[in-house]
């Protein structure tokens, strides 16, 4: 049986179809909803829903695999690399590779149908047609492209677009262009491989044989029984196969059964295609009480003659006295009928893929069949405003809803750096992306037990952010940094036990002001200052007010031990000279220490340099969380604690010192320590909430255990990207799902729960959330794959293992 092509013509985002139907075509949004809270996952389904409930007539949703596959150039080009470098191209090249192997993409459409004016100007229809009736006879002899619609239908269409695109704009990600149709019709002839590139934008036209065979790139489509076989040039032949929907469960729970949206986790590519009709409630409610009146004959006339009436008409008469219930109360009646579609280039691969498919389905409740038959009507089922495929089955509008058509399982920013995957989805990330787009904070916070990803994500993100033009500041307690000096410059800072590298807190700030209260911090944590002595706190004030009015040249902790020493002497009140003389004696203390003489440099902060690493390395600092937030810490430790929030303070002020234009990556390795301390707390909070949003700072904070951190929740409304690798403690799986901001509940009816994966993350996989919000598994892939070897400091971290998993 032969099937025309069902579209005619085309008008912006509007098809015409061979019975003169008008469809609208819409891009939907990615909405968050894996793992989050249970009223966060409802509000998302019922926002669908109430779309539903204000339409009528026919739609679709198309939900389509796209392939990736991305030159160079465009690679970097889209994660905003201005100086093409050889280590960028390098970087690139692998890149473009691995995306080439089988990486993939979701797009989703709506169509809607559009009610239409009747056309009443009889005399400008009757000039139309003549018009047409010439076009027609033109366009046989001279190959034209004027189509023949007449204008006021195209004027009604489009006037009617206006006025529903006013309606769901909000729920919508925005108008469909010729580059989405296009998409969608080619797609349906390659469902296998990356499309070529698409045809040159138009805003109107007719579907002639010849912009089919365009669209289609003159392929031949053989239909086989049970599958189809599509040639496109000499070799490349695909075979798709279908599967439909002859009967569906009665009933889905609001959440846990999307059975659409699962569509994302399947290891191929599968394509969707839901047609829908929107009956209003009071026509509803009279084709219900019609089918309720005849089912009654129905069970009254098998009564009579002495049978039993089948459990599908009992239970349907049942249900439909709740449906005209719900009917009468103002839901209207929906109707759906789906197709899936999957495609290989190996028919025994397409067999498979469907049957795995089929049974999937069928064991959750689906009556899912390879229909025998009709494999070019559910071929083109998948075109805007074409024919479903399938039987429609009657249902409520939000049964449509919890299948889960606008539910993403995607990760990352759609655009910038190649990070790793989301099942056969790349995951990239753009350093800035997060306050320059979606105005959130740029902030990232990864934790994790040893061996499971941390250092080598961490170090992957300021290898990117380099190619990108950074500057890089990074505090390293492990002094394992250092590799990167083996790919660009690192300036190396050893603010070590008996080093050289002396600092003068005075001058890490060019602002006056700024500086004297680093000063003054980092004398409140060597001296001690506590609330309940306020001699000694007044004594550390008035001598670093002291030092900050003298020249420059002479603003350093040897002129403020100078002004303790003279408070000591010369003070007005006889506690503040008690108290400034134990500060002198404990700065001469520390002036003559391994660790404090690092802190009495005399010279200023110098020149910036695009990588610095701090290294600290046997500062003697403290072990647990415990201890240092019970004060349990020793007078090495605090010394190491205030030479810690000194190189913090350096971040600082690169962070607030440079343009706001030019990223800047701060990388606190075992941030706890700074979270920890009241000092440290203000400076981390200055940059995730401030300098993370509006000064072009991304800074990244990095801890073995969650639970280290003091005040986690207020810490996390600031974070855009959270990175949670293996844990397994139940705290501080705890400490991780509040750090996500997931659900503490979800798995308590069955295994799906994100607490229930951490125990199980094997090395470089790990529980992101990315800056929309959504929460997913991830699996980082260092690329060119000789990061991986450079990059990864864990002996035996089973990497093969994890390779195969993914």
């Amino acid at each position: 049986m032969k099937i025309n092509f069902p579209l005619v013509a085309f008008k912006n985002n509007i098809v015409f179809n061979c019975k003169n139907e008008a469809y609208a075509i819409y891009r939907l949004h990615g909405r968050p909803y894996n793992h989050l809270p249970v009223t966060e996952r409802k509000m998302v389904i019922r926002q669908f829903e109430q779309l539903l409930w204000g339409l009528e007539g026919r739609g679709q949703i198309l939900l389509l695999s796209e392939e990736m596959r991305l030159s160079e150039e465009d690679y970097l080009a889209g994660a905003g690399v201005s100086e093409l470098s050889r280590e960028a191209y390098r970087h690139a090249g692998a890149v473009r590779r691995a995306l080439a192997a089988g990486a993939r993409n979701r797009r989703r459409y709506l169509v809607l149908q559009l009610k239409l004016k009747p056309e009443d100007d009889w005399g400008r229809m009757i000039r139309d047609c003549l018009y047409e009736f010439r076009d027609v006879i033109l366009s046989a002899f001279f190959r034209t492209d004027r189509w023949v619609l007449t204008k006021q239908r195209v004027e009604n269409a489009l006037e009617a677009e206006d006025e529903l695109f006013k309606r769901i704009r909000h729920a919508v990600a925005g108008r469909a262009d010729f580059s989405d149709l296009d998409f969608i019709i080619r797609r349906n002839t390659r469902r296998v491989g990356v499309l070529p590139p698409p045809l040159p934008s138009r805003d109107g036209g007719r579907f002639t044989p010849a912009i089919i065979a365009a669209f289609s790139d003159g392929c031949m489509i053989q239909e086989h029984p049970s599958h189809i076989t599509i040639t496109a040039g000499m070799d490349e032949t695909h075979h798709q196969a279908f599967i439909t929907f002859p009967d569906m469960p009665k009933e889905l729970p609001e959440v846990g059964a999307e059975w659409l949206a699962s569509l994302d986790a399947s290891e191929f590519a599968v394509d969707a295609a839901v047609h829908f009709e929107i009956i209003k409630p009071y026509k509803a409610l009279k084709k219900a009480a019609d089918m309720r009146k005849y089912l009654r004959g129905q069970i009254r006339e098998a009564a009579a003659g002495g049978e039993e009436a089948s459990t599908d008409e009992e239970y349907a008469y049942v249900e439909g006295r709740y449906l005209e219930g719900k009917l009468a109360a103002g839901q209207p009646l929906a109707a759906i009928s789906v197709v899936l579609a999957v495609g290989a280039r190996d028919l025994k691969d397409v067999r498979a893929a469907s049957r795995r498919l089929a049974e999937r389905y069928s064991s959750s409740g689906y009556r899912a069949v390879r229909p025998v038959g009709d494999q070019i009507k559910c071929l083109y089922s998948f075109i805007p405003g074409s024919d479903p495929a399938a039987a429609m089955i009657n249902c409520d509008p939000g049964f449509i809803a919890a299948a889960g058509p606008t539910i993403s399982l995607d990760m990352g920013d759609g655009k910038g750096f190649f990070i790793g995957w989301s099942g056969a989805a790349p995951i990239f990330w753009k350093p800035g992306f997060a306050a320059n787009q979606l105005n959130r904070s740029n902030a990232v916070f990864i934790t994790g037990t040893l061996g499971g990803g941390k250092s080598l994500l961490v170090k992957l993100l300021l290898y990117l952010a380099y190619l990108v033009g950074a500057y890089l500041f990074i505090i390293d307690p492990k002094n394992e940094y250092h590799v990167l000096n083996r790919l660009f410059p690192v300036r190396k800072v050893d603010l070590c036990p008996g080093g050289n590298a002396q600092m003068n807190p005075f001058a890490l700030s060019k602002d006056p002001g700024r500086a004297k209260s680093i000063a003054l911090d980092y004398l409140s944590i060597v001296l001690n200052l506590r609330e309940d002595n306020d001699a000694r706190r007044v004594a550390v004030a008035q001598a670093v007010e002291a030092v900050g009015s003298m020249p420059p040249e002479k603003r350093n902790m040897q002129s403020c031990l100078d002004e303790l020493r003279r408070l000591a002497s010369e003070g007005p009140h006889e506690a503040v000279r008690q108290e400034a003389g134990q500060c002198a004696l404990l700065l001469e203390s520390l002036k003559n220490s391994d660790l404090g003489h690092l802190a009495f440099g005399t010279g200023g902060a110098g020149d910036i340099a695009r990588a610095t690493v701090v290294n600290v390395q046997g500062l003697p600092l403290p072990r647990t969380a415990a201890n240092l937030n019970a004060g349990r810490i020793t007078e090495s430790e605090r010394q190491g604690l205030a030479l810690l929030f000194l190189a913090a303070t350096m971040a600082r002020e690169v962070a607030f010192s440079l343009p706001r234009d030019v990223i800047k990556v701060e990388a606190f390795d075992e941030s706890w320590m700074l979270l920890n301390i009241s000092e440290g707390r203000r400076v981390i909070d200055e940059l995730v909430r401030m300098a993370a949003r509006t000064y072009g700072a991304v800074p990244i904070l990095i801890t073995q255990n969650a639970t280290d951190v003091a005040d986690l929740h207020s810490l996390r409304n600031n974070i855009g990207y959270v990175f949670c690798f293996r844990a397994q403690d139940k705290g501080e799986i705890s400490a991780n799902i509040e750090l996500l901001g997931a659900d503490p509940e979800e798995g308590s009816e069955g295994n799906k729960g994100v607490g229930l994966l951490f125990p199980s993350l094997t090395s470089g996989w790990c529980i992101m959330r990315d800056a929309y919000g959504r929460i997913g598994q991830v699996y980082i892939d260092p690329r060119p794959e000789s990061l991986l070897q450079l990059f990864d400091t864990s002996p035996g971290t089973g990497r093969e293992n994890s390779l195969l998993e993914g």
